[in-house]
């Protein structure tokens, strides 16, 4: 066989490779938004890290959120607060005693509620493989913006036996890593509403910057 055969039958392989990669990864993501779509809620516990290494961060907190249809709040430890009702955004900073208000962005692709839904426009995926931790079976998908923004990429690291999100990593073109560890997961837990709802007396001395 020659070598320019050769080069060709490499070529071969290795799309194919990359072919199935990707088919694995499909399967595995439409499997995560099946299951997303069954719930009607959705309450998570989480750790938090962020890391730099070339700014030598490397910052732990602690959060939970929840998620209903397109709403969601966000709370990460006792400084921020974000929650949307799915019309109007609330990013309460309660370190400092301060509450934005925007209205929502549909087109926002970081929205939580959108997590399962992610890959199905403007994303490249690919089949990181599976490897066990501590004794599960889990699935590492790699995501790729198709524009170019401050996502460079996004892990999502699935329990393969509970088709459920056990990590997020969120890489951003500077080289900060947001991960997100899910710590405890309950779903259908019939969450009102008013979950979803800034209330001002919860904050007597806010200020409240209204930017819509």
């Amino acid at each position: 066989m020659n070598k320019l055969s050769i080069l060709f039958v490499s070529l071969l392989l290795s799309a194919s490779t990359v072919f199935s990669q990707d088919e694995v990864a499909k399967q595995i993501l439409d499997k995560l938004s099946d299951q997303g779509k069954v719930y009607s809620d959705i309450t998570a516990e989480f750790s938090l890290n962020f890391s730099n290494t070339t700014q030598g961060i490397d910052e732990n907190s602690e959060g939970k959120i929840w998620i209903k249809g397109e709403m969601y709040k966000l709370d990460i430890s006792s400084d921020l607060s974000i929650i949307n009702n799915g019309r109007t955004l609330w990013y309460v900073m309660k370190d400092v005693l301060e509450v934005q208000i925007m209205d929502n962005d549909p087109e926002d692709e970081m929205n939580p509620s959108k997590i399962f839904t992610i890959y199905e426009s403007g994303y490249k995926y690919e089949y990181n493989g599976a490897e066990s931790v501590e004794g599960k079976r889990m699935h590492s998908i790699n995501l790729y913006p198709n524009e170019s923004g401050t996502i460079s990429k996004v892990v999502l690291i699935i329990d393969a036996e509970k088709t459920e999100l056990s990590v997020i990593q969120l890489h951003d073109k500077d080289g900060g890593v947001t991960t997100y560890t899910i710590t405890k997961f309950t779903s259908n837990s019939s969450l009102t509403d008013d979950t979803f709802k800034f209330t001002k007396s919860d904050y007597p001395d806010i200020e409240v910057i209204d930017l819509r």
